[in-house]
């Protein structure tokens, strides 16, 4: 004859329970991070393509032109950081360099905790933000200085997504300032409400049994 005692049988499945869902915990927290890498890698990727573009565009003009659009660069990056991180001691930096007979660069943040100054990459100042918005006013910045300068709209795929939310309605005032200066036109994709308040239209997108219903915000 077998005693089954169900106390015990119920306190073994409550630990294998608790067990499963730690490991599930893990499991999910471990995917969060592989996306959260994976994100960061592309972004990483287009901006080294972006600085490849600065990089090449330094190379093929004169050194008066080369100080001129470095100081252009300069001043409209440091406006955009400063506006939407609400500080006015952010500078962005470019350092002009020779590497092999060629020019070169190297670009910084800097910032100053009380009397000291503080230089970081882009890559490397708290968090992603900052290289955020480094990287989208740079891309701005190029639009407009480029001869002949390109005409049309802009599309911008989730501007701002590794911004915290307290910055966002600074980023959609930024753009919405950039828009109004330069005469273009702004198509944004985004998930954040306020970026897409600032628009003057607006369009929801939804799926509805697998297909996309589009919604004028009213």
């Amino acid at each position: 004859m077998v005693a089954i005692r169900f106390d015990v049988l119920e306190s073994e499945l409550a630990a294998l329970r608790t067990r499963h869902n730690q490991a599930q915990g893990q499991r999910d927290l471990l995917q969060q991070q592989l996306r959260e890498k994976e994100q960061q890698l592309t972004q990483a990727q287009a901006d080294i393509d972006l600085w490849r573009q600065v990089q090449i565009l330094l190379a093929k003009t004169s050194e008066f032109a080369r100080q001129q659009l470095v100081q252009r660069l300069q001043t409209t990056v440091t406006a955009a950081l400063q506006a939407v991180f609400d500080r006015d001691d952010i500078r962005f930096e470019i350092e002009l360099k020779t590497i092999g007979n060629a020019p070169a660069a190297n670009w910084s943040i800097s910032s100053f905790y009380g009397d000291t100054e503080i230089k970081t990459e882009p890559e490397s100042a708290r968090g992603g933000g900052y290289v955020d918005i480094v990287s989208l006013a740079l891309r701005l910045a190029l639009l407009e200085l480029a001869r002949p300068k390109p005409e049309g709209s802009i599309l911008l795929d989730e501007p701002g997504k590794m911004i915290s939310k307290e910055y966002l309605p600074n980023v959609a005032e930024f753009l919405k300032s950039y828009a109004a200066k330069t005469g273009r036109q702004i198509l944004m994709v985004t998930h954040h409400e306020a970026l897409a308040d600032v628009a003057d239209k607006g369009f929801n997108v939804s799926q509805v049994n697998g297909v996309s219903e589009v919604v004028q915000n009213v």
